[in-house]
């Protein structure tokens, strides 16, 4: 049972008559009198609160999003024959922004109530939510019945894959331009005949067929195929650098929820999708493969991918794709530039395997860095964390201008752009048919 503030200033009030009794004998009897009352009063409170029948039930999805607001509802059940207030608390997994963290509900007699809140995993893995824990107010409001229902149940955080599922649901060409997405699935500059569509804006000239135009009366545009069945290798870094976070989530994984989207449009494009998580090795590997059931294979591996606190062997993996990779691919590699001494390393394996394939590297801006260039330094210790940053910043350049030589591509955005960023290039290197 926990007191009320009703209670608490019921009790303030009576310590006036009893410090009176002091002064006044003669009062010493009716404080006693409020005194039993008030824990009569509070007897009753109690039984009326703990009689009140409730049962609590928890809806939540298996698979639970990173870093995003995921629904969760908690539906009540009230059978007793009264109303009665409550306050509802859920024991969320520990790293998790439940929002709110708790309601008070009104319970209508013989009623069911649902109460809906949004909660933010803050990484990928299995985790577990424990019990829902319920206060019910007693009639007179003098104090709090609590109970725990049980409710133990585990869930899995997957990578946000929200992209992907909007994409599911697109099928026009609208929806993809209002994705950011610059061309259709297999549709590009290819050089096989796909079929005719109306004219849209933005539509190259080129691209207009003249003669179909003219028997139809408007203008018609001619769609060609890209290649398809092409090969796409997604590696993702696991070392130490990503582990650094950008906004609310890590590198790895804003790197995650980029190269599943990539991996869906790829599938959907008809391609082999690949993946290779490294870090001091090379951690997972799984052969280039068509299908949707790849794509599975490339979720259940990536999702309780953790940051390694080791250094990146690029020459590991690089070694591991030359014995491994007998088809030009792309090469999408996933990567930070912030440490000067390790990114280097990849600088000429990464050129040797341009030969062959087609690299491209993708790596998230760092924010907080960007941050402190902002404003001028007001004093001496932010100057010097202006200098240090001003100096990483232009050290990542300088790297970043030296991979980008021997035809490896780059992609160096912010974080909420790295998913559409990605698609768009590997799009644009579909339809230049560089592969």
């Amino acid at each position: 049972m926990i007191p009320t503030p009703r209670l608490w200033v019921l009790l303030a009030l009576l310590a006036l008559p009893m410090m009176a009794a002091g002064f006044f004998p003669g009062l010493g009897g009716l404080v006693l009198a409020l005194d039993a009352l008030v824990a009569v009063l509070a007897l009753v409170d109690a039984l009326l609160a703990r009689g009140v029948r409730l049962e609590v039930h928890r809806e939540l999805p298996s698979k639970l999003s990173v870093g995003v607001p995921n629904r969760v509802e908690v539906r009540l059940i009230h059978r007793s024959r009264l109303a009665v207030r409550v306050r509802v608390k859920d024991d969320v997994p520990e790293g998790f922004a439940a929002t709110p963290d708790e309601a008070p509900l009104s319970l209508p007699p013989e009623s069911q109530t649902r109460w809906v809140y949004r909660v933010v995993p803050a990484q990928r893995g299995k985790f577990g939510f424990g019990d829902v824990h319920v206060r019910v107010r007693g009639p007179l409001g003098l104090l709090f019945h609590e109970r725990t229902f049980p409710a133990a149940r585990s869930v899995s955080v997957f990578p946000d894959m929200r992209g992907a599922s909007r994409l599911l649901l697109s099928g026009a060409a609208l929806d993809w331009v209002n994705l950011g997405l610059r061309r259709l699935r297999r549709d590009g500059q290819g050089s096989e005949f796909a079929r005719l569509r109306d004219y849209a804006q933005g539509d190259s000239v080129r691209d207009v067929d003249w003669k179909a135009t003219a028997r139809r009366g408007k203008p018609v545009t001619r769609v060609m195929e890209s290649e398809r069945s092409q090969s796409i290798l997604i590696c993702v870094d696991a070392g130490r650098s990503m582990a650094a976070r950008v906004g609310e989530l890590t590198k790895l994984d804003h790197a995650v929820n980029a190269a599943l989207f990539l991996a869906f449009v790829a599938v959907r494009n008809g391609d082999r999708v690949g993946l290779a998580l490294f870090a001091d090795g090379v951690k997972a590997y799984l052969p280039p493969m068509a299908g949707r059931g790849q794509y599975r294979k490339m979720a259940d591996t990536l999702y309780s991918a953790t940051p390694s606190l080791t250094y990146v062997d690029y020459l590991a993996l690089f070694k591991e794709l030359n014995l491994r990779l007998h088809r030009r691919s792309l090469l999408c590699v996933f990567t930070d530039f912030l440490d000067e001494e390790q990114a280097s390393t990849m600088i000429q394996p990464l050129h040797r395997l341009a030969r062959r394939h087609v690299p491209l590297c993708l790596s998230v801006k760092d924010t907080a860095l960007q941050g402190l260039l902002r404003s001028p330094p007001p004093s001496p210790e932010e100057a010097f964390q202006h200098a240090v940053a001003s100096e990483l910043l232009a050290d990542r350049e300088a790297l970043k201008a030296q991979v980008g030589i021997g035809g490896v591509q780059m992609i160096d955005v912010q974080p909420d752009e790295l998913s559409l960023a990605a698609v768009n290039r590997y799009l644009d290197i579909k339809a230049r048919g560089v592969l």
